[in-house]
């Protein structure tokens, strides 16, 4: 005989969203609704208990996604195994058409989706709820002849006339729009409802007056800033060489009358940097220094220097006097080692598997027991609860490949050895922990410690519920 599922009495806030989505029968929705609030439970509910004899489609955005989204409507509160379905790359394509003339509810990503829809529209008719998780997904950062990923476009036409609910953990970000040869930088919201007209829109201040601040888990952000003279020198150097080379474009677009593409931004000549009306030399050799100075950042100098032989570079530093006094272990690596010292569990989120072997390495020297998860780890659900449950294990290190779709509440800190621009996706890293200490590291006095400052002032504005910062400690963070 089967356990019994756990009862739970929704929320005042989840009350509230059901509540507003029953009012809303039939009228798109976009749903906001910050990480660790219950996206998961709102689906199961509108599912089972607001619309139990409706069709309903489910879409995510990932086959990983999808079988943690089957397995809680399966698991968690139950109700649902008789009704449910999935269309999915694991699915034979056999199967997939019994699914959808059989189950009430399907799960699907939009790839197999739309294909579906391609073989025989006919098949979807009876369903008339569409649930779209992580709705922000469907925006390209940075858009071409689409403002949406692939298949969105295709799918969004198939399912018109059908009622769409989108949610996610944020709404609030901004993407590159490209008409012809000009730019617009945009909300993401504005997309959304240009191609879902009519939704409504239900953001997290709408919570506000219900107990949704009782579930809030602050996230306490902190520059940690490493004085690496090297490091800096370097950066400066190619600060300049950035300035200087940006100069040229804008000189280039100047002389033939082409100013007005980039309106003086310098965002704008980074997004619009393959379509302008210059020359590939400039092109390569801009995209090229941004790119080498994200590696100087990021990674450990071994592999950084390689980056540095090109005829170009040569006139501005001396490779061997680098070769020779650039230690091997990175400042960062060394960082992360007094941090992880000084906590119970620490989280580490590096970008490239360079920086996850050595950090991996060097505390693994000095005592520390180590895990890591990369886009390589194939069973990362058992070192997931190695790293929760084993109290030894104290230490995960993470690429971002890895990282995604995984939320470890379980950390006391989080260092994230190098972040990027985009601010939803480094508020959405700051949030796999569910609260606590972010220490994000950069080496004082470059233009990282410059970006990251930017970074948080636009985290705290676009998220204030949930995001404080405090001050600095540089080397004497604890």
């Amino acid at each position: 005989m089967s356990e019994p599922k756990p009862k739970y009495t929704p929320r005042g806030y989840q009350s509230y969203i059901l509540d507003r989505v029953s009012e809303l029968k039939g009228t798109p929705l976009l749903l906001e609704l910050d990480c660790g609030l219950g996206k998961r439970f709102i689906t199961h509910q509108i599912v089972a208990k607001n619309f139990p004899e409706t069709g309903i489609l489910i879409i995510v955005h990932s086959s990983s996604s999808l079988v943690e989204t089957v397995d809680y409507l399966k698991g968690e509160y139950g109700g649902l195994e008789d009704d449910l379905g999935e269309l999915s790359s694991r699915v034979q394509s056999g199967h997939r058409v019994y699914n959808l003339r059989e189950k009430r509810v399907i799960v699907a990503t939009p790839q197999v989706l739309t294909s579906m829809f391609q073989k025989d529209a006919t098949l979807f008719d009876r369903f008339r709820i569409v649930l779209i998780n992580e709705v922000d997904t469907l925006v390209r950062r940075a858009s071409g002849r689409t403002a949406l990923v692939f298949p969105w476009p295709t799918l969004l036409t198939y399912l018109k006339g059908k009622w769409i609910i989108g949610m996610s953990g944020t709404l609030r970000d901004d993407h590159a729009v490209f008409t012809k040869e000009q730019i617009e930088i945009r909300d993401e919201l504005t997309t959304l409802q240009e191609y879902i007209p009519g939704a409504v829109l239900i953001t997290m201040a709408d919570l506000y007056g219900t107990d949704v601040e009782d579930f809030l888990e602050p996230t306490l952000l902190t520059v940690s800033s490493i004085t690496d003279p090297k490091i800096r020198s370097i950066s400066k150097v190619l600060d300049e060489l950035i300035r200087n080379t940006r100069a040229e474009i804008m000189n280039e677009l100047a002389e033939d009358d082409n100013l007005e593409l980039v309106d003086g931004d310098s965002r704008r000549v980074h997004l619009l940097l393959e379509r302008l009306p210059i020359t590939e030399e400039l092109k390569g050799r801009y995209s090229g220094l941004l790119m080498l100075r994200k590696y100087v950042f990021a990674m450990p100098s071994r592999q950084f220097l390689r980056m540095f032989y090109g005829d170009y570079l040569k006139h501005y530093f001396n490779i061997s006097d680098l070769r020779r006094t650039l230690p091997v272990i990175s400042s960062k690596t060394t960082r992360v080692l007094k941090l992880a010292i000084e906590h119970r569990k620490t989280l580490v989120l590096t970008s490239y598997l360079e920086m996850v072997s050595q950090i991996k390495n060097v505390l693994e020297k000095s005592g520390l027991p180590v895990l890591t998860i990369s886009g390589q780890t194939r069973d990362k659900g058992e070192i997931l609860k190695s790293f929760r449950e084993n109290e030894d294990q104290r230490v995960l290190v993470m690429s971002p490949v890895g990282e995604r779709d995984l939320d470890i509440p379980h950390a006391d800190l989080m260092i994230v050895c190098d972040s990027i621009n985009t601010t939803k996706t480094m508020y959405q890293k700051f949030k796999r922990t569910r609260g606590g200490l972010v220490a994000l590291l950069a080496y004082a006095g470059t233009s990282e410690e410059r970006k990251i400052k930017r970074l948080m002032d636009r985290i705290l504005s676009r998220y204030p519920w949930s995001i404080a910062v405090i001050e600095s400690k540089g080397e004497k963070l604890a």
